[in-house]
């Protein structure tokens, strides 16, 4: 019997995110769908795999063999997939690495790719940005090699790997109108101030924006409204204008066309997260672990 490997990818979609909705979103198709190839899969093994007698996500003992047995051949796919997609840079032509970074991590992904082209000059290397919403399914399809990301945007998500490859200090940036002469915060001033945040997609409660509002408010510095950013370019702009406050990382230099006119918060506790490397090719992990060593060196 001929099998098509695209329904046994939705069912590994089903059990790694926990439910036909959430893998239907991965896959950008309808929940029907997702579904109904499911359903199919069962009537066409002869088996049941997803467990529907119970209002929890269950998987069957036979579902459970098979997802571990699609994961091997689904890997065995894409590696055999992006062999062929390789073929025309064999010879004397150089490899293409592609590196894609959720927003606000072009700086991590930066720094990756100058010191990989240290490490390996031959290397031919590709960088842009990706949205948090596709970007797993597009790695896993090999459209890319690398994802740069924080650990925990990314902690529930099952068969991905991941090297950190630094470290994120964030704090708050705020505008200096916002300080007394004593260098506190105006707490009756910024209440009517934006918070300026990232559009980033958390799938971990240890959300670093999460943590931030926290802060703030033990710290008794409230703000009138919560405002998303695309970039922390933007945030610094905004907090220029608006004298507001912006989530803004320490590794960042403040732009020199802003002279003391922002400044970070006292008293603020930098919050620490690793920012990853995520990959789900062998060779990708080999490159990655080898690269630490060249760091360390």
């Amino acid at each position: 019997m001929n099998y098509n490997i695209l329904p046994f990818k939705y069912f590994v979609d089903v059990v790694e995110t926990q439910g036909f909705t959430s893998a239907a979103k991965r896959n950008f198709i309808s929940q029907t769908a997702i579904s109904n190839s499911v359903k199919n899969l069962e009537q066409q093994l002869d088996v049941q795999l997803i467990d529907r007698s119970t209002s929890h996500f269950l998987v069957t003992p036979a579902g459970e063999v098979l997802y571990h047995d699609s994961i091997k051949i689904i890997k065995e796919y894409q590696s055999f997939a992006n062999n062929l997609s390789n073929l025309k840079h064999s010879g004397n032509q150089k490899k293409l690495l592609k590196i894609r970074y959720l927003r606000g991590f072009g700086y991590w992904a930066t720094v990756l790719a100058k010191n990989l082209k240290k490490m390996d000059p031959t290397l031919q290397i590709q960088v842009d940005t990706e949205s948090f919403s596709d970007s797993i399914t597009k790695l896993d399809t090999g459209n890319y090699d690398i994802l740069v990301s924080f650990s925990t945007a990314v902690s529930k998500i099952k068969n991905i790997d991941s090297v950190p490859i630094g470290r994120a200090n964030f704090c708050i940036l705020a505008n200096k109108d916002i300080f007394d002469d004593e260098g506190k915060v105006k707490a009756k001033v910024v209440k009517k101030k934006p918070l300026f945040l990232q559009k980033w997609t958390a799938t971990d409660s240890n959300d670093v924006q999460q943590k931030i509002r926290m802060i703030l408010k033990k710290m008794g510095i409230n703000y009138s409204e919560v405002v998303y950013l695309d970039s922390f370019d933007s945030a610094t702009a905004n907090v220029e204008l608006s004298k507001g406050l912006a989530l803004y990382p320490r590794e960042f230099s403040i732009p020199d066309f802003y002279p003391n006119v922002l400044k970070y918060i006292p008293k603020f506790p930098d919050l620490q997260y690793d920012v990853v490397a995520i990959h789900k090719k062998p060779e990708i992990g080999k490159l990655l672990n080898k690269y630490l060593q060249f760091m360390e060196a």
